[in-house]
């Protein structure tokens, strides 16, 4: 999820698309939601943007393809 939305995944669909491809299977909207708002609690990411440019570099450096 931090990969994709680090690759530009800004939007709820493109971020979908990319854990679905990256995991190669469906990803539960519910599950792939509870970790959008738990990173959200936790101030890493709002509205699909990185709170601290730090997390956002260090997630930028994992595999995962650009969306």
């Amino acid at each position: 999820m931090l990969r994709c939305v680090a690759s530009g995944g800004n939007t709820w669909s493109k971020v979908v698309k990319c854990v679905e491809d990256f995991e190669g299977t469906t990803v539960s909207p519910t599950s792939l939601n509870n970790v959008i708002k738990t990173l959200e609690r936790l101030s890493i990411i709002e509205n699909y943007e990185f709170l601290d440019p730090t997390y956002r570099e260090a997630a930028m450096r994992l595999n995962v393809p650009n969306y």
